[in-house]
């Protein structure tokens, strides 16, 4: 990094010399300077009459330059300065509305994550996994892997909230959610059989929202069934069988009405709904 105030000291002080463009890396300007003054200073000392004159006045000329060029630079705005002999000292902005490229690998922290997980250290394995969403907000593996390790501990809204992000954000093989053994005791939960009927979803589509009385009448329908007896078995019935084949990843429309919601929820902030949506458009 050049110092703007170093360099108009060497212009002024030893700028005939051309030792100021030596350090701000315009050699052969630096090398021109040089020449041209010793030049004149020879040429001073070998004529005479009118010609020794006009070089005396050239020699003073070589000396004048520097001066004011170091003045110059002292006067210039240190950003212009450096945008003009040091640019790459400038800091990199990244403009509003666009995610900055991730400066930590997730790999590592996933990794982590996994490990922890297969040890049933599942508070640990979240932390990492929290990391590495923290990094990248849109990995839709981070997510699914979150909402397994809430659900090795019993915190299903947790769990329910990731799996969500998971789908919006276009989970590999979504059929994982009805066949993942971390998530076979959640799926037995009413609240899970609305979520799953609602396409993995919290939070309705305003449109798609049941009125107040069919909501009630869902809720008091869930606590009135009796729990399952360890003789018979579990008693529930799915609504719907899972499909065979692995259900179609969400279109963008639908990616975005739901990156929508969870704004509107509070659940990504302005920035990140922002760069989630100008990662979905491309």
């Amino acid at each position: 990094m050049l110092n703007k105030t170093l360099a108009g000291f060497f212009a002024v002080f030893l700028g005939l010399f051309g030792v100021h463009y030596f350090y701000v890396g315009k050699v052969f300007r630096g090398v021109v300077q040089f020449l041209f003054f010793w030049s004149m200073v020879i040429l001073v000392n070998n004529s005479g009459g009118p010609a020794e004159e006009l070089f005396a006045f050239m020699v003073a000329f070589s000396v004048l330059i520097p001066v004011l060029t170091g003045i110059v630079w002292w006067a210039t705005p240190k950003e212009r300065w450096q945008a003009k002999y040091d640019p790459e000292s400038l800091p990199q902005h990244t403009p509003l509305g666009i995610a900055a490229p991730a400066v930590q690998d997730t790999k590592a922290l996933k990794a982590e994550g996994i490990r922890y997980y297969r040890s049933a250290d599942y508070d640990l394995a979240i932390e990492a996994f929290l990391e590495a969403a923290a990094i990248d907000l849109g990995d839709a593996g981070t997510h699914f892997n979150l909402a397994c390790s809430y659900a090795q501990l019993g915190q299903y809204p947790e769990a329910m909230r990731h799996l969500e992000l998971s789908v919006t954000f276009g989970l590999p093989k979504p059929e994982r959610i009805e066949k993942h053994p971390a998530l076979a005791a959640m799926r037995k939960h009413s609240a899970y059989q609305v979520f799953r009927s609602n396409n993995y979803r919290r939070l309705n589509l305003l449109e798609m929202a049941p009125s107040p009385a069919e909501t009630e009448t869902e809720i008091l329908e869930d606590f009135a069934s009796p729990p399952p007896s360890a003789q018979s078995g579990p008693t529930y019935t799915p609504k719907a069988a899972f499909p065979e084949q692995p259900a179609a990843p969400p279109d963008l429309l639908e990616q975005i009405a739901r990156l929508r919601e969870l704004h509107d929820a509070g659940i990504l902030t302005q920035r990140e709904y922002q760069a989630q949506k100008e990662r979905l458009l491309g």
